[in-house]
């Protein structure tokens, strides 16, 4: 069942490719910009077509004050302590040891934050650098991290990497905090988790690549490792002797209490960091560097020098630019796509390695990312399932509460509940039948598919209704504003509403055969059973439904 679907969906997006009209450099181009760069147009942003540059959008989202998580109290380790009382119980363990108010904000600054270009990456970023309430138990533990990729979306990757790093909640997450060195008897050696992961899923991945992103190949025609297990024992050894930050008026522990609101720290006894690794240790090889970190170096030396191993590394820039290209603009870029971001992340054309911002900006305006390429169909990506409901609800200027990561969850994205260190959706992962890379579609199953025409059903026809127990908010619920397609479906004739709805939701792209089968939908739709639909709501919900729950929607192009 599982499979028929993606081949469906499939079938359709080929169907599609053979019969969807160019886009010119109008609304329709501005509209798959929008749509890359935020968490979905909005009419008043796709109204902007006419007088708006998506360089000039981009530069100008640089300035707009970065939307942040709220600094939450941290709780007693026990809910049972932390809720002592009965009758408020269910709503205090769920608003502090849930991810409930992250989730309720996240969802507000993806649907009305002005800084939309900055919250998508971070979105990205959180899916590369992955920490999970899996693991962490409160949001006020989770809030930094979220903050920490906030604030470094548009910075250097090198600083953010140091900074994940040194982050109590992945320390926790991935096991670096007290993080002992070994013992001579060999009964405690380095926890390597955080060591594998930082390399393989957060800077250069399994293999060596080159520029462009296509894999090294050695003699024997196999893929090139990026490294061995003496080089994730190297690592291991750097992220020894941290651990959580002392708290306020307490004494330094070789092991501190939990203390999330601040980085980690280097576990000193009169200056000296007794449990860090001092012997040599072996880093990343490649040119310019053997890898080897001299032996009797402070652990925040150390780490210093790794960091830099890891960031200098050739991999990097492919790794991390198709990373994102995925993220925002399609899950099968070209190699020279690929080779052209990463040249921006080598070098942002000042000399500077590593600026994110430059590297963002050179994925959404990359020839790639601005012609016309809906006319192939690999081109493109499965909305997953966060971005699915953000862009549709922002594409009906809906007002919400935030309250949504039940119906996320219900389609496999759980938000900030990620099921592992590898991100909600496997990547890579190849479609079923085909030799076209789609992350998103790793999660797509059949109970999948209907929880996503679920929402739309729930959506256009009704409405989300907050939790009894949700305290009183500006808005309580999620609704859409129908008052733009209600003014067009009034008119009996349906054209001018598809053509509002192609533009809005398809860019431009409703193909002739969709059109016609939509207006057949519209002018034999019944009430009650008795002869056509006259009603502007139903007319208004019956094209919007069939338009969203299409595969030319469900895939962004």
């Amino acid at each position: 069942m599982m499979f028929s679907i993606r081949s469906l969906l499939m079938a359709l997006l080929v169907s599609w490719s053979l019969t969807s009209p160019a886009v010119s450099a109008s609304q329709p181009y501005w509209a798959r910009f929008v749509d890359q760069a935020t968490f979905g147009p909005t009419p008043t942003l796709l109204d902007a077509w006419s007088t708006s540059d998506p360089e000039a959008w981009i530069n100008d989202q640089r300035s707009v004050a970065a939307t942040r998580y709220p600094g939450l109290p941290a709780f007693p380790s026990s809910s049972t302590q932390g809720c002592p009382d009965a009758a408020t119980a269910a709503t205090c363990k769920r608003d502090n040891y849930s991810m409930y108010p992250l989730e309720v904000q996240f969802f507000q600054n993806a649907l009305f934050a002005p800084d939309q270009l900055r919250q998508r990456v971070a979105f990205a970023l959180s899916q590369i650098f992955v920490v999970s309430g899996v693991k962490i138990s409160q949001p006020s533990s989770l809030s930094p991290f979220l903050n920490l990729l906030v604030d470094g979306a548009f910075g250097n990757y090198r600083d953010l990497l140091k900074q994940v790093t040194l982050n109590p909640a992945m320390g926790y997450y991935l096991d670096m905090v007290n993080n002992d060195k070994g013992t001579t008897d060999g009964k405690i050696r380095p926890n390597e988790n955080y060591a594998r992961e930082v390399l393989q899923l957060f800077s250069i991945g399994l293999y060596q690549l080159n520029k462009d992103g296509t894999q090294k190949l050695g003699s024997d025609g196999q893929p090139i490792a990026t490294y061995d297990q003496d080089t994730v024992e190297g690592f291991a050894h750097v992220f020894t002797g941290w651990t959580f930050g002392t708290l306020t008026g307490a004494t330094p522990k070789k092991h501190n209490p939990s203390n999330y609101l601040v980085p980690m720290e280097i576990y000193r006894v009169n200056g000296q960091d007794t449990n860090h690794e001092k012997g040599a240790k072996q880093l990343l090889v490649y040119p310019g560097t053997t890898g080897q970190l001299v032996a009797g170096q402070d652990a925040a030396a150390d780490l210093e020098v790794a960091i830099d191993n890891i960031f200098n590394h050739p991999n990097v820039g492919p790794f991390i630019g198709r990373r994102l290209i995925q993220a925002l603009v399609t899950s099968n870029p070209s190699t020279d796509y690929v080779a052209r971001v990463a040249q921006a992340f080598n070098n942002n054309g000042s000399g500077i390695r590593g600026d994110l911002f430059a590297t963002v900006k050179a994925v959404l305006l990359d020839p790639e990312a601005r012609s016309d390429k809906t006319v192939q169909v690999s081109y493109g990506k499965l909305r997953e399932p966060v971005l699915m409901v953000t862009a549709f609800l922002r594409g009906m200027e809906a007002t919400s509460d935030g309250i949504l990561s039940s119906q996320t969850k219900a389609m496999a994205e759980d938000v900030f509940y990620s099921s592992t260190v590898f991100n909600y959706f496997p990547n890579p992962y190849v479609i079923p039948g085909t030799n076209l890379d789609g992350p998103e579609f790793g999660v797509e199953s059949s109970a999948v598919a209907v929880a996503r025409d679920n929402f739309i059903n729930t959506m256009v026809y009704s409405r989300i209704n907050s939790p009894a127990t949700t305290p009183p908010q500006a808005v309580s619920g999620t609704d859409l504003n129908f008052s733009r397609l209600d003014a067009l479906s009034a008119n009996s004739d349906p054209s001018g509403l598809l053509d509002y709805l192609s533009a809005h939701f398809l860019q431009g792209g409703m193909t002739a055969s969709m059109k016609s089968i939509i207006t057949s939908a519209l002018n034999c739709t019944q009430t009650g059973g008795k002869g056509p639909c006259t009603n502007a709501r139903d007319r208004s919900r019956t094209a919007l439904y069939l338009v969203a729950t299409s595969a030319f929607y469900q895939v962004q192009r």
